[in-house]
């Protein structure tokens, strides 16, 4: 799945008017920085790391990701517009938080429970969409999506509870209490499958039934697939990533980590990944699990999961019509940035260990810049040249005005500079830039929900 060519052809398949894919998008660019700095460093990685994609050919939004491993957001933007923009035109980001955070822990669950058998099974759909919300409304803290009347209109978990527990009530048999209905997603399910009377999303009658979730159905098709494992390669990047944010005192992530360490303490295959990805070292605890990976297997990775294939395109500035965004052949080579900050006192050992990484991905074309109040070209093994002063904005300046698409932005730095957010435009956004810190350095990009990682200069 190429994306750009996705992105174009789901918003064409039923057209959507410019100004409502701009009001969308603000929505979307508000809420995507208030995700970064508030409830949940989860979400805010897996939305960071998503190709956004306007579309009208579902109800709501979902995530998808193919096999090639790219990870697609599709959003409604008529949806988006209806519930974060007020009659006066004031934006609310928290519906949309709501909705972001909800398709995020989708891959997380998906990531965790892999059972195709699951997946299609009418009582998981609503035991997936029930906790989902019940975790993102109790524990991310994060309101319900609502109506004009105050109407919540999605799945809500008080509503699938009390029906489950009356049904067992009405059939004579002993009621499951809520800490146990919704202990874990396994619990909620195994209490659907065992009511005796079937327990929908949405009450029967309801008008909210339009607002269900499309990444499974009953005929075992679905508009948002999720390919098992793409889905786990990626989550664990993602887990990774804010295990070692609430390991550098991101308070949000530490108790985010350990709700799902605790909600999955019970079943051992999980237990162990846990171990694997060092969330033990959060409460003191040592595993004698796999070591997790040193930063050049991290980079190696991340650089990896941002290569593109299929076709290549090319953005011409210089022309104004819409033709300026042409394809390039599907064997053109793909192209990635390395900055290297003039003031980091970077070893040629160091940088030629960062050559080493870079070079093997096959096919590429590294453009290879030093940088602190400027940007200069250089080749491994020249020194560095610098002239005093740091700047992350000139990094994005000097790649967004380059022709080409690039596949990354590798940024090596002590990250002490005024920090950016960089936009989403045609040669890319956030999701193709990784951070490594160099040690005692500011890791605040990935608290903005960029790939961060610091690493050891030996």
């Amino acid at each position: 799945m190429d994306p750009y060519i996705e992105v174009k052809r789901l918003v064409t398949a039923i057209p959507i008017e410019q100004n409502v894919i701009d009001k969308a998008r603000e929505v979307y660019d508000h809420s995507v920085r208030k995700l970064a700095l508030g409830n949940s460093v989860i979400s805010s990685l897996v939305i960071s790391a998503a190709h956004l994609a306007w579309t009208r050919t579902i109800p709501t939004l979902a995530v998808k990701i193919a096999g090639d491993g790219n990870v697609m957001l599709m959003a409604n933007p008529d949806f988006v517009i209806r519930h974060n923009v007020t009659k006066t035109g004031e934006i609310k980001c928290e519906p949309m938080l709501f909705a972001l955070s909800h398709e995020a822990y989708h891959l997380l669950l998906a990531h965790l429970r892999t059972d195709p058998a699951l997946m299609h099974n009418a009582n998981w759909v609503t035991a997936t969409e029930a906790y989902i919300n019940e975790q993102v409304h109790r524990k991310l803290l994060l309101d319900y999506i609502k109506d004009e009347d105050g109407k919540i209109v999605v799945v809500d978990a008080d509503s699938v509870f009390n029906r489950c527990a009356k049904a067992y009530k009405d059939a004579g048999l002993p009621a499951p209490s809520r800490p146990d209905f919704y202990a874990t997603d396994l619990a909620c399910f195994g209490y659907l499958e065992g009511s005796p009377k079937v327990i929908p999303p949405h009450p029967r009658g309801s008008s909210n039934g339009e607002h269900g979730c499309v990444h499974a159905s009953e005929d075992g098709h679905s508009t948002a697939p999720m390919d098992a494992d793409q889905v786990g390669k990626f989550m664990e990047k993602v887990l990774t990533g804010a295990i070692e944010a609430a390991k550098k005192g991101n308070a949000r992530a530490k108790e985010e980590i350990l709700t799902w360490v605790d909600a999955t303490k019970d079943d051992p295959k999980i237990s162990q990944m846990w171990g694997n990805l060092g969330a033990g070292a959060l409460r003191g605890e040592t595993t004698t699990s796999r070591k997790t990976d040193l930063w050049e297997k991290w980079t190696s990775d991340a650089i990896a999961s941002k290569m593109n294939e299929g076709m290549r395109w090319k953005y011409n500035f210089r022309i104004t019509h819409e033709d300026r965004i042409s394809p390039i052949a599907p064997e053109s080579k793909k192209c990635g940035y390395v900055f290297i900050d003039a003031s980091g006192s970077m070893s040629n050992e160091f940088i030629e260990k960062i050559s080493a990484l870079v070079g093997n991905v096959d096919n590429i074309d590294i453009q290879w810049r030093s940088f602190d109040g400027e940007v200069n070209k250089f080749a491994p093994g020249e020194p560095l040249i610098g002239g005093g002063g740091t700047s992350f904005q000139i990094i994005e300046d000097h790649v967004n005005t380059e022709d080409q698409e690039y596949d990354f932005v590798l940024v090596i730095t002590d990250g002490y500079a005024p920090h950016i957010m960089p936009e989403n435009t045609i040669n890319g956004g956030p999701d193709k830039w990784i951070w490594l810190i160099t040690p005692g350095g500011d890791t605040w990009p990935q608290e903005a929900g960029m790939l961060c990682r610091e690493i050891d200069l030996d």
